[in-house]
């Protein structure tokens, strides 16, 4: 099913706020949330974030980019939960 234009607006609106802590670009910038899942009747958004760790990455690399990540996801449920009061955000 088609989002209407002010729910696209509004999931637009939150991936230009969110920046990568980094590179400061927006999370639509960086193409890094692949799909989110929307349910009005379940109150509930399911994000998936592509921001998979690179093969053969050095330990200390890994853990940087995994506190990266949780940064991100943070960030954007904070923000997803402003624009949608009451939602749950998952990641998956």
């Amino acid at each position: 099913m088609e989002l209407d234009p002010a729910t696209r607006a509004k999931f637009d609106a939150v991936l230009a706020r969110v920046k990568d802590p980094v590179s400061e670009l927006a999370l639509s910038e960086l193409n890094l949330v692949s799909k989110i899942r929307y349910s009005a009747k379940e109150k509930a958004l399911v994000v998936r974030l592509d921001a998979a760790p690179r093969a053969h990455e050095c330990p200390a690399c890994s853990a940087m980019n995994g506190q990266i990540i949780v940064t991100i996801e943070r960030t954007l449920r904070e923000e997803l939960q402003k624009e949608f009061p009451g939602f749950t955000v998952e990641y998956e």
